[in-house]
């Protein structure tokens, strides 16, 4: 089994390196599906689990506008047609479901978090890039945690490029993300997410001097390593 969880600083270049990682691999991008999944076993819709998550931030969990919390929404779980099913563009005949952050305790969200886990160990060989992805499959073997870091100014460019907002609208969301993710982590695990020792690999990138593709390249050798050591393993083509 080779899994591995791609995690790190809002901005750092997350979304897309995974994606680059899983392509070079030919194994499944897991990326919404962690949220989803959540939202079923809390039987709450994946609106409640997104402000329920900004909650352990900030008691200011409504927005300033619609245009900022799709901003949120994008740059924290990229965009998947299927959550459009429980972002409310629909009419839902299930009463039962919770739609408020205040209907899920922290103790029944921090249950879930961890409960998910056993769902993605079914899954089998993948690339996970999620929220806290570290903390989860800790005591599977075959499991590489990875750690990207970025310059600020990188974080916030990438941001901005990302969205296509202004530089300062995105640094304001980087600072914000960062804050909100620090809170998180303390909640639900007493660390925070800039804790190295969280991962197995922590890459320090600089997007001027690698690409995307080529710090891809550098997760995929490193993480092999990591997992056969010096016994042979598969050779990837890159």
């Amino acid at each position: 089994m080779l899994t591995i969880t791609i995690g790190g600083q809002a901005g750092a270049g997350g979304h897309e390196i995974g994606a680059e990682v899983s392509r070079k691999l030919g194994l499944p991008l897991i990326r919404t599906l962690a949220i989803r999944k959540l939202a079923r076993r809390l039987d709450a819709s994946v609106d409640a689990i997104v402000r329920k998550e900004l909650a352990f931030g900030s008691k200011r969990i409504r927005f300033a506008n619609a245009l900022e919390y799709s901003l949120y929404r994008s740059a924290m779980y990229g965009w998947d047609p299927h959550l459009a099913v429980d972002f409310g563009f629909w009419s839902d005949t299930n009463s039962s479901k919770r739609y408020l952050p205040d209907q899920i305790s922290t103790d029944e969200y921090r249950d879930a978090f961890y409960a998910i886990s056993d769902d993605l160990r079914s899954i089998g060989d993948s690339v996970v890039v999620k929220r806290g992805g570290c903390l989860s499959l800790t005591d599977s073997p075959g499991v590489v945690h990875v750690g990207i870091f970025a310059p600020r100014e990188q974080r916030d460019r990438r941001l901005a490029n990302r969205l296509r907002i202004g530089i300062g609208e995105a640094s304001k969301l980087v600072r914000r993300f960062d804050n909100d993710r620090r809170a998180w982590f303390s909640n639900l695990a007493n660390t925070e997410p800039e804790d190295r020792s969280l991962y197995d690999i922590v890459l320090d990138v600089d997007h001027h001097a690698m690409s995307d593709s080529e710090i891809a390249n550098q997760i995929v050798k490193e993480s092999i390593q990591v997992k056969y050591g010096d016994k042979a393993h598969p050779a990837v083509a890159f």
